[in-house]
């Protein structure tokens, strides 16, 4: 391993820091979504009903500490807010408007960190490339002061370019695949929570 990083160049300590970047968001992302948005949100909604229609607020915000999800934080926020002794159309605008506060403030904690990962997917490769490059100068350069008689004169140029393009490839590939999959959690999350919103603001419109 020690001889192939060798052979790939300088460029490889930069793909392999890359790579170490991009595996450390890879799990750190996987734990935070494992451990914080794996309930469902229609689930929340039915326990969130079942416990305001018995008037029961306390037992309703601690249903929303134990599912931990970002609707669940949001609707937290409502529920802090709702006051059923005042039930004025205005009061329902506040809180919609406080849910979009929370939201805004969740929506970084979703994304923390991506952008190492997306500057992982995008730049290995193109530092993959330039490897190509360099190692193609170099096996040219070397064919030019030695001729092409020989060909491990060349071969040293070569091999540079293929480990970096492979290297790259192979970092951006799977950093690529955990980018978009990421992405798309934290699409549904925020989709969930304002579908949900909606949903348990008109619950309470109703009661």
């Amino acid at each position: 391993m020690i001889d192939l990083i060798k052979a790939g160049g300088p460029l490889m300590i930069l793909i392999i820091l890359l790579s170490l970047s991009g595996l450390t968001v890879i799990l750190e992302r996987g734990w935070y979504f494992y451990k914080n948005e794996k309930h469902d949100g229609e689930l929340l909604i039915a326990h969130l009903e079942r416990f305001i229609k018995k008037n029961d607020k306390n037992t309703a915000l601690k249903v929303c500490e134990e599912f931990r999800n970002t609707s669940a934080k949001v609707m937290k926020v409502i529920l802090l807010q709702y006051d059923n002794s005042d039930l004025k159309e205005e009061n329902y605008t506040l809180l919609e408007e406080k849910a979009r506060e929370c939201a805004l403030r969740e929506l970084p904690k979703l994304e923390r960190h991506m952008w190492i990962l997306g500057i992982s997917a995008n730049v290995t490769p193109l530092i993959g490339l330039l490897g190509t490059v360099t190692g193609m100068i170099e096996a040219f350069t070397a064919m030019s002061k030695y001729g092409a008689g020989d060909p491990t004169v060349l071969a040293a140029g070569i091999s540079q370019a293929l480990i970096t393009t492979a290297a790259g490839l192979s970092v951006a590939i799977p950093s690529l695949i955990f980018y978009n999959y990421y992405q798309k959690k934290i699409e549904k999350a925020m989709v969930d929570m304002e579908k949900n919103v909606v949903e348990f603001i008109n619950i309470l419109r109703g009661m």
